[in-house]
């Protein structure tokens, strides 16, 4: 299983060391790491992404949603690679880190070999980005797997989780979607 997560760091709120968000989303040694890093406000939302990463495999693998961030623990192995635990479960993530986003894919294990890409689009309204960014995905897998475009489309399972169908049969493709401002992601195996 996979999932991904984006942040736009051009269009984030820039409020995010309020004492109440700090302590609604990270530990303390989350708050901890945050603090003494050189750049706070990246660290702050690399660690929201690999949360939100870690979050979307945690749902396919047992069907169970929450919202308690601090549920989520971050660990750092280096600048853009650590793992998340929920409960028992641990997930491996990896994150890219630019001027402009951070991108975090999350796995079960690192050996996992996924195709994973970001793309820009102009326009930051949610509605438009997620249909660019299911339009540019059903592109991709209609041509790496040589399946007519018009026979493929995405649909949401009773926990919000997009899955990609063949006409009416469901693909054996683990897949996850994010997108953020001006920034889309997709990441699929």
């Amino acid at each position: 299983m996979i999932g991904n997560d984006i942040v736009d760091l051009n269009t984030i709120k820039p409020n995010w060391n309020r004492t109440r968000f700090l302590d609604k989303v990270f530990t303390e040694k989350e708050q901890h790491i945050i603090s003494i890093s050189e750049n706070q406000h990246q660290t702050a939302w690399l660690l929201w992404s690999m949360k939100e990463a870690a979050y979307k495999i945690y749902v396919q693998q047992f069907g169970k949603q929450f919202f308690n961030p601090k549920k989520l623990v971050c660990y750092l192995s280096s600048s853009t690679s650590g793992y998340i635990t929920i409960e028992n479960e641990t997930y491996t993530t990896t994150s890219t880190i630019s001027k402009d986003y951070i991108y975090t894919v999350a796995s079960l294990n690192y050996s996992e070999n996924y195709t994973s890409a970001v793309f820009k689009i102009e326009n930051d309204s949610y509605i438009t980005q997620n249909e660019s960014l299911k339009r540019h995905f059903v592109e991709i897998v209609s041509k790496s797997e040589g399946l007519s475009i018009n026979d493929l489309n995405i649909r949401k399972n009773i926990f919000g989780v997009p899955k990609l169908f063949h006409n009416d049969s469901k693909l054996p493709i683990q897949m996850s979607l994010t997108h953020c401002g001006n920034y889309c992601g997709y990441v699929y195996f």
